[in-house]
């Protein structure tokens, strides 16, 4: 593992805590009634009681905690910005020391990390269970742009490649990640955040945290773009009880009346008439609905929704697919 992804590694990490550090029983309270955190605590008192309950006092050494937690103060008081310099504002320590705290510093973030995500388990799970709502895990990737290196550089950034830019509609130069976040009654908290450097396929990296997490108290679901409907995640989150709903491509196959055809040859064949179509309201927008339960290609047991919304109907761009897979 390159310094690079070290150091991005243990700053998004301590972020992370930082966020979990929000949403304690504690300040559970205080957020539903929308008060704003920074009336209800003291930073220094706080995060030094909530590093206790972690039981990361007895793991590092005071010299470790005291470095964590000037920079989860600065976090706290002045958000995240991903800079050392903001960090050594409320430290009495310089700057070069606490880069060297991340840089080169003996200590296991590796354990910071897995206290992070049981600790975001715990509160997303046990508001499910005292709700009765659902959890969801939600997986999407995002880019953060780069300077195109010149062909002569010596030393262009590490791990930054070109990638496809949805916004952009065209291939960034950027530094990729794929982040998960685990939702309950409202509660949203970061599980994980990977960046993306071509050592495993982002389908692996999604696959592999499915793997790890517990089976939820209650029906929940797994929330994905079209990259992420893979049978090989689908699978692994329905053994973990996680039925998932995601985007489909307008390529992909389906079997109505076990003819294989593509969604979007479906869409055409369907969208000669309205009939067959149901229209519905969302958000105050009406769209038409077609409703297909059957198997996509290598998956099975699917229901997937076919829409356009109401002034394009029949436009063979507008078409958006959008499938339910459910635990047999």
């Amino acid at each position: 593992m390159s310094k690079f992804v070290i150091l991005h590694k243990k700053k998004d990490t301590l972020n992370r805590l930082c966020c979990i550090m929000k949403v304690t029983k504690q300040t559970l309270q205080h957020l539903r009634k929308k008060v704003p955190l920074t009336n209800t605590i003291h930073y220094s008192t706080f995060i030094y009681n909530q590093l206790k309950k972690l039981n990361l006092c007895k793991s590092f050494s005071n010299r470790v905690i005291g470095h964590l937690m000037s920079i989860l103060i600065s976090i706290f008081i002045s958000g995240y910005h991903g800079k050392t310099t903001d960090f050594s504002q409320n430290s009495s320590c310089p700057r070069t020391t606490i880069a060297h705290f991340l840089n080169s510093g003996k200590w296991d973030d590796t354990l910071l990390e897995n206290t992070l995500k049981s600790s975001v388990v715990e509160i997303i799970y046990s508001e499910a269970q005292r709700t009765g709502k659902p959890v969801f895990c939600i997986v999407d990737d995002t880019i953060a742009s780069k300077t195109k290196p010149s062909s002569q550089a010596l030393h262009p950034i590490e791990d930054a490649y070109f990638h496809q830019s949805h916004l952009k509609r065209k291939q960034d130069y950027d530094h990729q990640a794929v982040a998960v976040m685990l939702s309950c009654n409202g509660i949203v908290l970061n599980y994980a955040f990977v960046l993306y450097n071509k050592s495993i396929s982002k389908i692996d990296i999604v696959q592999n945290i499915a793997k790890e997490l517990p089976e939820p108290p209650v029906m929940s679901y797994f929330l994905c773009d079209c990259w992420y409907v893979s049978e090989k995640i689908i699978n692994t989150f329905v053994q973990k009880g996680f039925h998932t709903i995601g985007a489909l491509k307008t390529n992909r196959l389906l079997y109505p009346s076990g003819m294989k055809k593509k969604l979007s040859e479906l869409a055409a064949e369907l969208s000669v008439t309205e009939k067959v179509f149901d229209l519905v309201t969302v958000k105050k927008r009406k769209y038409y609905v077609y409703r297909y339960e059957g198997n996509l290609n290598g998956i099975e047991n699917a229901v997937v929704l076919l829409s356009y919304p109401e002034k394009a109907f029949g436009n063979p761009k507008a078409p958006e697919g959008l499938a339910k897979f459910r635990r047999k």
